[in-house]
């Protein structure tokens, strides 16, 4: 089963994907907006360090996450993300610090790597056999210069992972039922996927539907991960307001959702 599956404790809900549930040194999880504190445009669970936001409910909000999916990191590795293929090793981020990527990699146990999303699609991959572990922000911009590619060909060259021992969850983001872009965004997708059309839908006056989590699905497998090993695409974003931060939905300000992986 690679369908996304639900939990609560003390309030706050996490997503899991049943892919890396069952890699026994892997802990992971996929946040929604319920069991915080935060208030306003952030209610209630608000990960991300937001303008207007007060700091302190976001540690809060952090606490009770980690507290959820059952970590203690001895460190969280985060990155500023730019919507881009850039990917970088936690060892590489300095404690406390963010450096500009989109994807970052580990194989430390006890480091906790983390992306934000609020309607982008975050991808937790880990390698089954060589203990490695990616967390990546897989926004329109991002798939389409291969930040998932990137993040495969990196836990290569770095851990020495092979595709066929990568598995891969996918988050909650906006379903390509609800994503319209413009004509002007198509251009890169046409050049990387030979198969766009499969996941695009024309609507006509230069308005299309594009299915970002099955652009990465493709995209994570034309890596060489294998389908099996890849999840199925998460709740939609965009559709669920009591349980989800939307950007596309709400606009400015809004929270942050969180994707979290690390090995204990």
């Amino acid at each position: 089963m690679s369908h996304l599956q639900n939990r609560e404790s003390d309030g706050v809900e996490v997503f899991r994907s049943p892919l890396l549930e069952a890699l026994p040194f892997i802990r992971h999880g996929f946040s929604t907006r319920r069991g915080g504190v935060s208030e306003g445009p952030y209610h209630s669970l608000n990960l991300g360090q937001a303008a207007g936001e007060e700091p302190d409910r976001v540690r809060e909000n952090r606490r009770r996450f980690f507290e959820a999916v059952g970590m203690a990191p001895a460190r969280l590795a985060e990155v500023h993300q730019v919507h881009g293929a850039g990917v970088v090793a936690a060892d590489d981020v300095p404690e406390g610090e963010r450096v500009s990527a989109d994807a970052v990699v580990t194989v430390e146990p006890g480091v906790v790597v983390a992306v934000q999303t609020a309607d982008c699609l975050p991808v937790l991959i880990a390698d089954g056999k060589r203990r490695a572990v990616a967390a990546v922000h897989a926004g329109r911009k991002g798939i389409a210069a291969g930040v998932l590619a990137a993040a495969v060909r990196q836990m290569g060259e770095r851990f020495g992972s092979r595709p066929g021992d990568l598995f891969a969850g996918l988050g909650p983001a906006i379903s390509g039922l609800c994503y319209e872009v413009g004509e002007e965004c198509l251009p890169p997708f046409r050049m990387r996927y030979r198969d766009w059309r499969d996941f695009t839908v024309p609507l006509g006056r230069g308005k299309w539907l594009l299915d970002l989590p099955e652009a990465s699905r493709r995209q994570l497998a034309a890596a060489g991960v294998p389908a099996g090993q890849i999840g199925l695409p998460g709740p939609c974003t965009f559709s669920e307001s009591a349980r989800f931060f939307s950007y596309r939905r709400d606009g400015a300000p809004t929270g942050r959702l969180w994707a979290v992986i690390g090995m204990f």
